[in-house]
């Protein structure tokens, strides 16, 4: 906010690029602070009108491309569904929306540092310039940039701290599924999450107890099985404490 405030409050007189860089930070901040604040829906949304946009191109090109084809066999029947150019077409849109389907992980950390980069050290140094461009006198801080920078420093304390607490913390932006578990043969009744990353899995074919794993990384997600039992038929399970479950079989 004070940022913003900053921004507003300084005068025109100190050229066009101090005014850039400042409200390019302003931007950048609040873009940063919206994508942490809703756990990364902002970056999906930008992911699905990435997809858009460049899909809706494809199609513009395709059809040019389809005229032109018509144009040019206008004396034959021309089918272009047939031409090399649309199978190549069909191709690439393939695999865009397999890739944008796919999306991407990136950790929170990264994204907190970025946002200093961005945000936090441009404000500080954008506001030393601009404050020692205005005074003739000698260097002085006004009320406004002395609370910009007090809560520029807080920020980059706090971003700092926060990423460091949550090294592992990952936001996930795709629409496929985060991970596939096959382990069962038959159809599973029941499902229970336990402590922490595991959870205790019930089916015709018995009850297996399993835990997710997160490559930190590179966000890869994997599964093991920590044990098994063979008891089948299982309709249900109740989860007493964080080691004792309650099953019912059906007889």
């Amino acid at each position: 906010f004070t940022d913003w405030m900053y921004y507003f409050t300084i005068g025109e007189d100190i050229g066009v690029s101090l005014q850039m860089v400042q409200l390019i930070s302003c931007i950048a901040g609040t873009l940063s602070w919206l994508i942490i604040a809703s756990d990364g829906r902002i970056m999906d949304w930008l992911r699905r009108g990435a997809m858009a946009f460049v899909l809706h191109f494809l199609k513009i090109l395709f059809g040019l491309r389809k005229r032109w084809a018509k144009l040019r066999h206008w004396d034959r029947d021309y089918n272009y569904w047939s031409d090399d150019f649309y199978r190549y077409y069909r191709n690439i849109i393939a695999r865009i929306e397999d890739f944008f389907a796919k999306g991407f992980n990136f950790p929170t950390g990264a994204l907190l540092l970025l946002g200093i980069l961005l945000e936090d050290l441009p404000q500080v140094i954008v506001t030393f310039i601009i404050e020692d461009l205005g005074e003739e006198d000698g260097f002085s801080l006004s009320s406004t940039a002395l609370l910009n920078l007090l809560l520029s420093f807080f920020d980059i304390g706090h971003k700092l701290a926060e990423a460091w607490d949550s090294p592992k913390d990952m936001v996930r932006v795709a629409d496929s599924l985060l991970h596939v578990i096959r382990e069962h043969s038959r159809a599973v009744r029941s499902l229970i999450l336990m402590s922490g990353s595991r959870f205790v899995s019930g089916g015709d074919d018995g009850i297996k107890v399993m835990e997710i794993e997160t490559d930190a990384s590179t966000g890869n997600i994997t599964h093991k099985v920590l044990r098994s039992w063979d008891e089948e038929n299982v309709l249900e399970m109740v989860k007493l404490d964080e080691s004792k479950i309650v099953v019912r079989y059906d007889e």
